[in-house]
């Protein structure tokens, strides 16, 4: 077999390809909480390799697990499983009072840039603070 003298000889490694098995690996390990280090040393890759060619489950598999395993809860909630109802109750109870709380708090009306400056001159500490006013040795009745 003759090369031909256009075509370049192919030298160094292949590129990396991920597998199926592997996309759901880097899912479950980043849903667990995994740091991009540990999840790139159990592929047996590098960081960087790991970014270019993980970035969709690396940026979306903790949300893609969670609704797997929400999925797997309203599963287990509708064949009547005590267990997941009370933990699908749980989880509705937390959602609406974290929006109950986020609803309540009031902003701060927006300040101009005089009234910053007026509160901050107000707060100055320190060397620069205004002096306390002198003690008065007598009580004039006040």
């Amino acid at each position: 077999m003759e090369k031909s003298k256009d075509a370049p000889a192919k030298r160094g490694r292949p590129a990396y390809r991920p597998t199926l098995k592997e996309r759901e690996t880097v899912e479950q390990m980043k849903f667990c909480g995994e740091s991009e280090n540990t999840i790139a040393r159990s592929l047996g890759i590098d960081v960087g390799t790991l970014r270019k060619h993980f970035g969709e489950e690396l940026e979306n598999g903790h949300a893609n697990r969670r609704r797997e395993v929400i999925g797997y809860l309203f599963e287990a909630a509708s064949s009547k499983n005590v267990a997941a109802i009370k933990k699908l109750e749980e989880m509705g109870r937390v959602a609406s009072a974290a929006d109950a709380v986020k609803a309540r708090e009031t902003k701060a009306p927006k300040l101009g840039k005089k009234e910053e400056r007026r509160i901050a001159a107000e707060n100055v500490g320190g060397k620069f603070a205004t002096p306390a006013p002198p003690k008065l040795v007598v009580n004039n009745g006040k």
